[in-house]
């Protein structure tokens, strides 16, 4: 999507619940040039892993997390005003790598425009923080927000080139970087020095209305493939309920039904109960924390619950009124996680 940009791969969230370890031998013989992650406990497990190269914490620090941040060698957002002089405080004859964080229309972290001043009189003092990017996040996504993503980019570009003259700073020392995944898609403005490509990395897109809008053009293939042993069966006769509350009642003359070890603690949505079939075999009354029961079984083993040809992701979300990055998120530690 963005050839002559480098890549941060954002592995938060226990890599969007793929499994940060599972993925880390992936990450280590790619090409990846960052790894992004939300806070610095995940930054201080990937060192423990063996990562080497830059760790980007893309959300904020508190000011016990300064001690792994210099011990670790983990690059800090700077979102906030304090943090500068906490870090040159600590750094102790260390030079410290800093991204600075622009909220231009995000509203959650980072420097506001009218304290930009102040920021920049901070750094200038700093003499152990170099500044070595400058980022914001794109609230909108998709084709529809072109005009806001494209205003939003050309305030960023004005904002960052004022930042490298007020602090003296070379343009090739420093990465200016904005695309996430939706943005790195459909706007080559976007691209600049390095893209954050989220969700499609994964393999899906936020909604299933994107992902038949857009696949045929990305090809996209999810990441995810979900299997599943059935740790009992059963045949049940027309007139017997499944599950709490009854919610599904067999309606032929006998069903034979596959009870599978996983449910809502392990990130299968409750909302799906009695909504969704995975390939040949509906889900049949309510998903309960540790088990979920399967109709139309016939003795097949393993059953897939999700990857290519099934039901998608994107659609799972759809039906449990959340949405793929949700789901993903959400899936428990208590599954095996497999890099294949």
């Amino acid at each position: 999507m963005a050839p002559r940009s480098r890549v941060l791969l954002p592995v938060k969230a226990n890599a969007y619940g793929c499994g940060m370890e599972t993925l880390f031998p992936f990450f280590r013989e790619a090409a990846v040039d960052m790894l992004g992650v939300a806070n610095c406990n995940e930054a201080v497990q990937l060192r423990v892993l063996g990562w080497q190269k830059p760790i980007l914490n893309l959300g904020g620090f508190f000011a016990q997390n300064i001690a792994d941040i210099v011990a670790r060698v983990i690059t800090p957002s700077i979102t906030d005003l304090w943090q500068v002089s906490a870090l040159e405080a600590a750094a102790a004859g260390r030079l410290i790598d800093v991204h600075v964080k622009l909220d231009l229309g995000m509203g959650r972290i980072g420097i506001r425009p009218e304290d930009l001043p102040k920021l920049l009189h901070l750094l200038a003092g700093a003499k152990s923080l170099r500044v070595t990017g400058i980022f914001t996040h794109f609230p909108h996504a998709g084709p529809q927000a072109r005009a806001k993503t494209l205003a939003q980019n050309e305030n960023f570009e004005r904002h960052a080139a004022a930042i490298l003259d007020a602090l003296k700073l070379e343009r090739g020392s420093v990465i200016l970087h904005a695309a996430n995944s939706y943005s790195a898609a459909f706007f080559p403005e976007t691209h600049h020095d390095m893209i954050r490509p989220g969700i499609f990395f994964y393999g899906y897109y936020q909604s299933e209305a994107d992902r038949l809008e857009f696949n045929s053009r990305f090809g996209l293939k999810p990441s995810l493939e979900l299997v599943v042993t059935p740790i009992s069966q059963r045949t049940l006769r027309r007139g017997d309920t499944v599950s709490y509350s009854g919610l599904y009642t067999v309606a032929e003359e006998r069903e034979r039904i596959a009870v599978l070890p996983l449910g809502y603690a392990d990130g299968i949505p409750r909302a799906l109960s009695n909504q969704i079939s995975f390939g040949r075999y509906p889900l049949r009354g309510r998903v309960t924390m540790d088990q979920i029961m399967l109709g139309n079984y016939d003795g097949a083993s393993p059953v897939r619950l999700l990857g290519e040809g099934l039901a998608s992701l994107e659609h799972w979300g759809e039906l449990s009124l959340s949405f793929s990055y949700e789901i993903m998120s959400h899936l428990g530690n208590r599954l095996n996680r497999v890099l294949v």
